[in-house]
């Protein structure tokens, strides 16, 4: 049975993989090696996760492969944790970020302009951190003040600089759709063992019936 979710690659083989793709990117920069950063973005989009499906047990499907966890020990939903901040639980939402900017300010470093990285890198510091500061219960009740926060941020310096505007109309795309994706979908966080799996679920409730009925693995 498929289930409207998605893993993140928050434990495991998985998150290697992403923290090493995010690594040969930052070294492609330094290095202007363009085998490392294919080689980079092949791992990170290899641990991008695809869908999660019942198989006798719980399956997380990545690109390239896949995860199966049994004896789930506890499932947590973030919606309703009091003091559900992400950055107890959604690695991947630090990983990234901190691969982001450390990219940008390798650019800066290698002489691109400031004024043309410092939109994105405000940008990405003030989307991040309002997920850092506030829980996720708020950000999902306001919606539409937690994607312009960062896009407010990041404007007057666009507008200083027009050159930066084709740049940032791609990270004001991808990461309104990355920021939308996350609030209007339910956080399940997934304990099996020590380790921890993070879920974007359309339905958090029908996930933790559909596992509380699954058989589970010997």
């Amino acid at each position: 049975m498929k289930l409207d979710c998605f893993p993140f690659p928050s434990a495991g083989k998985p998150l290697a993989l992403r923290v090493v793709g995010w690594l040969l990117i930052a070294v492609s920069l330094l290095t202007e090696s363009g085998t490392a950063f294919l080689a980079g973005v092949v791992l990170v989009i290899a641990s991008t996760g695809r869908d999660v499906v019942i198989d006798g047990s719980l399956v997380l499907r990545y690109a390239l492969f896949k995860i199966r966890v049994s004896d789930v020990d506890e499932i947590l939903c973030l919606s309703e944790l009091e003091r559900g901040r992400l950055v107890k639980w959604m690695t991947p939402l630090i990983l990234e970020p901190f691969f982001l900017v450390l990219s940008l300010l390798i650019l800066l470093k290698r002489g691109a302009e400031v004024s043309m990285l410092l939109p994105a890198l405000l940008y990405w510091i003030a989307m991040y951190s309002e997920m850092l500061i506030f829980p996720l219960k708020v950000l999902k009740e306001r919606l539409g003040l937690s994607l312009l926060v960062p896009l407010l941020v990041s404007l007057p310096f666009v507008l200083v600089n027009r050159e930066a505007l084709p740049a940032m109309l791609f990270v004001w795309g991808t990461g309104t759709l990355s920021l939308m994706n996350l609030l209007l979908r339910d956080g399940v966080v997934i304990r099996a063992g020590r380790r921890s799996y993070l879920l974007l679920c359309g339905d958090s409730r029908r996930l933790v019936g559909v596992l509380a009925n699954a058989p589970q693995d010997d």
